[in-house]
């Protein structure tokens, strides 16, 4: 256990290098200036040299990277010159809202797709099966951002249920903050429990059909038994995979829907900066969502095998 959690940390980090010299090459050879480009073409000569002293710029391309690569590992993502402040200081103050959507979509999608899977599953091919499936095949259908854009016209504009935009946080009003991540995190939640939910049943369906669920069958189980103690456990085997990319692909969906909502989060940051030309700000956040991204499927990969003996 330990030696695989070593090589799925090793090919984390040499995913994260990928990503981080993908970023920085790309950013840096985009055309003009960066420094007069960040103060603004009527800037004074000698801020702009200031202003490429600070970010190497007048170094190599290459001396630049492993000049910013040392600085990572030390925790410095850098200084923003559009915020004035430390990079990771204006990524931290984004962080609660983006946290806040992903979290909430998570549990949401875990909440719709799990039981709606096992019922589909269990009712294969009647009614109550065609309806889930139909369900999730119009999640899988609609985009989400098109989606919050549909929740935000009827529970915000026509009912006036929810807030149409904006953020509040957890600490100042518990049923703000509530209703101001309600739909965003509603829409990214349907769509990926509509993947989920297809996963599931399919999985769960496949096993029943496999010898050794038969066997207990046959054995005078009830099927209800069979699914609970023989079936879901490797049923879910492979949906712990998919649940993996789901909350991956949740996070970089929250960046999306939260110019929907006019939400002050990572999405709202990464737009400004990059319309700044903030490229220490762009470069940190993509490192960030590389870093959660990588994180939660060593997480996945971790209860992969603790589930599966085979892989142990």
């Amino acid at each position: 256990m330990l030696a695989f959690s070593v090589r799925r940390l090793f090919t984390g980090l040499i995913t994260v290098f990928a990503v981080s010299l993908l970023s920085f090459f790309v950013f840096n050879a985009l055309p003009g200036n960066p420094a007069q480009i960040m103060l603004g073409m009527d800037a004074d000569k000698s801020a702009i040299e200031r202003l490429e002293k600070e970010l190497n710029l007048n170094e190599p391309a290459l001396t630049r990277y492993f000049l910013w690569i040392g600085a990572l590992f030390k925790g410095d993502l850098g200084y923003s010159i559009g915020y004035k402040k430390p990079v990771s200081e204006v990524i931290i103050s984004s962080l609660e809202p983006t946290a806040s959507i992903t979290l909430m979509s998570i549990l949401i999608a875990t909440l719709v797709s799990f039981p709606l899977g096992i019922i589909s599953a269990r009712h294969h091919n009647k009614a109550l099966d065609y309806m889930i499936s139909a369900f999730s095949q119009i999640g899988l259908i609609i985009p989400g951002f098109w989606l919050g854009i549909l929740l935000l016209l009827m529970f915000s504009v026509q009912l006036e249920l929810f807030p149409s935009g904006g953020y509040i946080p957890l600490c100042e009003d518990l049923r703000g903050w509530a209703s101001s991540i309600a739909l965003p995190s509603l829409s990214l939640g349907i769509i990926s429990s509509s993947v989920l939910i297809r996963m599931i049943r399919s999985s769960i369906i496949g096993n029943m059909n496999e010898d050794y669920a038969r066997t207990a069958t046959g054995k005078g189980l009830s099927s209800a038994k069979v699914l609970r103690k023989h079936v879901l456990k490797n049923a879910m085997i492979p949906v712990l995979s998919m649940f993996g990319l789901q909350a991956a692909a949740i996070l970089a969906g929250t960046i999306i829907i939260e110019s929907v909502f006019s939400i002050p989060g990572i999405g709202r940051l990464l737009l400004y900066s990059v319309q700044r030309r903030d490229l220490p700000v762009v470069q940190g956040i993509v490192i960030w969502i590389a870093v959660i991204t990588i994180g939660i499927n060593f997480t996945m990969d971790i209860v992969h095998m603790y589930i599966d003996p085979r892989i142990r």
